[in-house]
């Protein structure tokens, strides 16, 4: 059999940083390699008898190396469809807006936010809806997952505790794992209820949203009356992870920050206080480039270009790095065998109406009101099919569409970004693609966990 230089593979070399090796990085796997820069040439020129066996070898388990007849785009994307398939039959996910309500008034949100929270008879509508997609896989079924979203989930409590209890409830009944987690702003997340999310409702992930300090903070992320959130919320975090409960129950909290030209400079400087009050150690740590929600043009304000996110992304893994707090999971993006809930089959996003979509942008947005992306609503069609709806078989589209996905090195460890933005006319590549040489480099003399990094001499 003849094989041939993978598609799917990305080469940093650099003299002044490395300058006896180079890395091939082969995104069919995720794996880096490191190679004496004897082999370069060879590689480039797919001269594999002078290759040592043992490079190879290791080159053919990454995918380095593949069969010359296939066809990689094909290869990837039935793995991928393979994948879900499979995963559709064990994993159900749902994600529930439970209020079209918001107490922030943050200039990048497109959500239209009014005062309604889901009924009895809307979230009893969701529960059912539910319970029959459980039911149609009940032989193979492992676990059921609910992310809770907004608005602002909190001020929908009421919601939260209903459904949680019905479902866990269900679950426990039928031998069934259940998880939950929420996205929130954290304005009313206060130790006492933390702990009934936790204990009672099994919400055991939590992303809270701070756009830095509050000199930052507070001119994006500020009360709907004009005033300051940020130190509630950076209180009601900060206590959360001091307490004993906390550390005794296994809940995570993830604090994420959305960039732009204006906050960029100051995110370090929130990195710094986090640390400085005890709380970077105890918690996870993201950055998100602020981007257009449905047609709100966010990204036109302040906005910051594709080069100096990515350089961003740099400054904030070095400063992580500075606390020892780096992963590497944070560096090198692993195979992604899946780019959303959009291409699974039986996810589904629920809002306080009773409307199902399959994008978790569409509720509460009014671009996106009587338009495909949604599915239809429970009140007036409880078996409505979602299987078609817009998004839904985004890898068959990927080889005909207009994205260039398919003709990128990346695309198995991104998948094509979100589905929803390439509808919508609008590149959804990934950082990575910006910064992948200095995240490969970066990993060099960084000490990680399990690293898959392995020098070939």
């Amino acid at each position: 059999m003849e094989f041939k230089l993978s598609k799917y593979v990305h080469i940093s070399k650099d003299d002044d940083v490395l300058p006896d090796a180079f890395y091939l990085y082969a995104t069919r796997t995720g794996a880096a390699i490191e190679l004496e820069t004897k082999y370069h040439d060879d590689v480039l020129q797919e001269n594999w008898k002078a290759l040592p066996l043992k490079v190879i070898d290791t080159l053919m388990l990454a995918e380095a190396i593949v069969p010359v007849e296939q066809n990689e785009l094909d290869y990837v994307l039935t793995s991928n469809k393979e994948n879900i398939k499979d995963n559709d039959k064990k994993f159900l996910s749902f994600t529930i807006q439970p209020t079209a309500n918001c107490q922030l008034g943050c200039h990048y949100c497109g959500q239209q936010h009014v005062k309604k929270v889901a009924s009895t008879e809307t979230n009893d509508a969701i529960y059912n809806r539910i319970i029959g997609k459980v039911l149609a896989i009940q032989e193979t079924l492992q676990s059921l997952s609910v992310s809770w979203y907004g608005g602002e989930p909190l001020t929908g409590l009421s919601s939260i505790e209903q459904l949680s209890k019905q479902l866990i409830s269900y679950c426990d009944n039928n031998n069934i794992f259940y998880s939950a987690s929420i996205v929130t702003n954290a304005l009313a997340l206060k130790m006492s209820t933390f702990k009934t999310l936790v204990s009672k409702y099994k919400i055991t992930s939590f992303q809270i949203t701070i756009d830095g300090t509050a000199e930052f903070h507070d001119q994006r992320r500020m009360l709907k009356t004009g005033a300051p959130s940020f130190d509630i919320i950076f209180n009601n975090v900060k206590e959360i992870v001091h307490s004993d409960f906390f550390k005794d129950n296994k809940a995570d909290i993830n604090i994420r920050c959305n960039v732009d030209a204006q906050n960029k400079d100051n995110i370090i400087t929130l990195l710094e206080m986090m640390h400085e009050h005890g709380i970077l150690d105890k918690v996870g740590f993201n950055t998100a480039p602020i981007h257009d929600w449905g047609d709100n043009g966010a990204s036109q304000i302040n906005g910051i270009s594709k080069d100096d996110y990515a350089q961003f992304e740099i400054d904030v893994l070095l400063k992580l790095h500075s606390y020892g707090l780096l992963r590497r999971g944070r560096l090198i993006p692993l195979r992604n065998y899946n780019v959303c809930m959009v291409a699974n089959s039986q996810s589904e996003v629920y809002d306080a109406y009773g409307n199902v979509s399959t994008c978790w942008e569409v509720p509460y947005t009014p671009v996106y009101d009587n338009t495909e992306y949604y599915a239809g609503n429970l009140h007036t069609n409880p078996n409505i099919d979602s299987t078609k709806v817009i998004m839904r078989d985004w890898f068959n589209e990927i080889p005909t569409n207009d994205s260039w996905c398919k003709g990128c090195k990346f695309l198995p460890v991104c998948g094509g970004g979100c589905p929803k933005h390439w509808n919508s006319g609008s590149a959804a590549c990934p950082s990575f693609k910006k910064n992948i040489d200095e995240r490969l480099f970066l990993s060099k003399f960084v000490s990680l966990d399990n690293a898959q990094s392995s020098v070939l001499n």
